[in-house]
């Protein structure tokens, strides 16, 4: 009989002894939750309204446990604003996210389905309407991949060619460029090679050849005929 009661007692002690703990460790999770809860958000790099804009998309994350919080999350929202080019995201432990965004630059404006769209340097097409800027940039006609319009802007940097220059380029569906000059210059490149061919206008154009109101055809091979409107 005596050893029975032992028994209960232990049994009692020890339930008495999980219970505390349990209780104990429920407030200490209930306490580290509440100190890592996120509070602010911190946000460089947008004007007032896009980043009132983007705040509301991420006030999901308020008050969630910064640790459980994951970058990819965040990514797929920040993927989704065309005007961004790059940004990067930290947790300031312990309630703290700063992200630090970097709008792309705009490198020409084209007209899609009645609309004109931007085309930013992050090759996306940001239409002009929704973020509302203007920015002084030539106008792209055609049909064209934004891939193909850096190539040749690349391609005119790399022969010291001044982008500002430039007020507009038409894309033809052969897969060639013109290219018109503020000063009535037009540039007619051939369906391959462009990069040598703008080399040789160049070259032209350092020698004082080049005349304002002419017409550079470089579209057959080893060739430059010029003509004048």
């Amino acid at each position: 009989m005596h050893l029975s009661i032992n028994k209960k007692k232990i049994y009692f002690y020890l339930f008495t002894f999980v219970f505390i703990n349990t209780l104990f460790n429920i407030n200490q999770i209930s306490k580290f939750s509440n100190i890592f809860k996120l509070e602010y958000i911190n946000i460089n790099g947008l004007n007032v309204d896009e980043e009132n804009s983007l705040r509301n998309d991420l006030e999901l994350f308020k008050n969630q446990n910064i640790f459980l919080i994951k970058n990819n999350h965040i990514y797929s929202i920040l993927e989704n604003l065309s005007q961004i080019e790059s940004f990067k995201i930290k947790k300031i432990f312990p309630s703290k996210i700063d992200i630090d965004i970097k709008k792309t630059t705009y490198v020409g404006k084209t007209m899609k389905n009645g609309k004109v769209y931007l085309i930013g340097n992050n090759k996306k097409f940001i239409e002009q309407k929704k973020i509302n800027i203007r920015p002084n940039v030539p106008f792209v006609f055609g049909n064209f991949s934004i891939k193909e319009f850096l190539i040749l802007q690349n391609n005119l940097k790399d022969n010291n060619f001044n982008l500002d220059e430039f007020k507009s380029y038409y894309y033809y569906k052969n897969g060639r460029w013109d290219l018109n000059k503020k000063d009535n210059i037009t540039i007619k490149l051939p369906f391959t090679d462009d990069k040598q061919s703008l080399k040789q206008y160049k070259i032209l154009e350092d020698e004082g050849k080049i005349y304002k109101n002419s017409i550079i055809d470089l579209r057959v091979p080893k060739k430059i005929i010029i003509s004048y409107e």
